[in-house]
């Protein structure tokens, strides 16, 4: 079993790659190209840092993949009145009339009724197909998902080796029947698993591609996120998709590791 394969993201039936790419970092266009190109990278998220080159890759994407594309756009408004035009301010960039998800950005508790009302007209209007939410507090999440009510497609959830509470917190609670997709983000908990000073007396950092397939490696995780600023982060993050799942002793160690970052 590799990570190459495409799964299902949840209830919204997208299909995508098992590691995403953010816009946020600075990685450059030909990556963006290359990633979708020769390894199946579909999944893009245009957040609330959107980079030049980034977008020019997506832009030299987009005329011919665009239907076998999963497109994020993130919106941090609060009040409700800003989500619309800087969601359409944000296709334009891209050259796109809709985006695949909405994705609001930051919230441990129900976004504000003039938020979901805004994200919801953008639903209704096929700008959005689906709409997510981010967090950082599990509980919330947890909550969310033993509720019948809520609108969220999609949610985007802090989960690494360090910081693994959504296995007690979220993942339990998420139901069998019309999941929503799991998207994990902070895999390499901000490159703090990867320092050589973070580390147990005698153990060597992990590599990047050990934090991506931590994440994956749990049944509940659709996709993970990759940050990367350049080319070479990307590279550190490929080989992921080809070793697979961690194996109990990777898995033992990983663990290890974090419990030792966290405290």
């Amino acid at each position: 079993m590799n990570f190459r394969t495409r799964t299902i993201l949840g209830r919204t039936g997208l299909e995508v790659s098992r590691l995403g790419l953010s816009a946020s970092y600075g990685v450059p266009a030909h990556v963006v190209e290359q990633a979708y190109h020769e390894h199946g990278i579909n999944l893009f998220y245009w957040g609330s840092i959107r980079r030049p080159r980034f977008a020019r890759g997506l832009r030299n994407l987009i005329p011919t993949e665009r239907d076998r594309m999963v497109i994020v756009l993130q919106s941090y408004d609060r009040t409700g009145r800003l989500l619309a035009p800087m969601f359409e301010r944000g296709l334009r960039s891209l050259g796109l009339d809709h985006a695949d998800i909405l994705l609001l950005g930051w919230y441990n508790q129900d976004p504000p009724r003039r938020v979901m009302d805004a994200a919801l007209e953008l639903k209704e209007a096929g700008k959005a197909r689906f709409i997510a939410v981010s967090g950082h507090h599990r509980p919330y999440f947890g909550a969310l998902a033993q509720r019948t009510d809520h609108p969220f497609d999609v949610f985007m959830v802090r989960y690494n080796a360090a910081h693994r509470g959504a296995e007690k917190d979220i993942f339990p609670f998420l139901p069998a029947e019309n999941r929503p997709g799991i998207l994990s983000y902070t895999a390499t908990r901000w490159g703090q698993l990867l320092k050589a000073r973070k580390m147990p007396r005698g153990e060597r950092p992990l590599a990047a591609s050990d934090c991506y397939r931590f994440a994956l490696s749990n049944p509940n995780v659709d996709a993970c996120m990759t940050g990367p600023a350049n080319e070479q982060q990307w590279l550190e993050a490929l080989p992921t998709l080809d070793a697979g799942p961690l194996s109990e002793s990777e898995m033992a160690r990983v663990r290890r590791i974090g419990d030792h970052v966290h405290g």
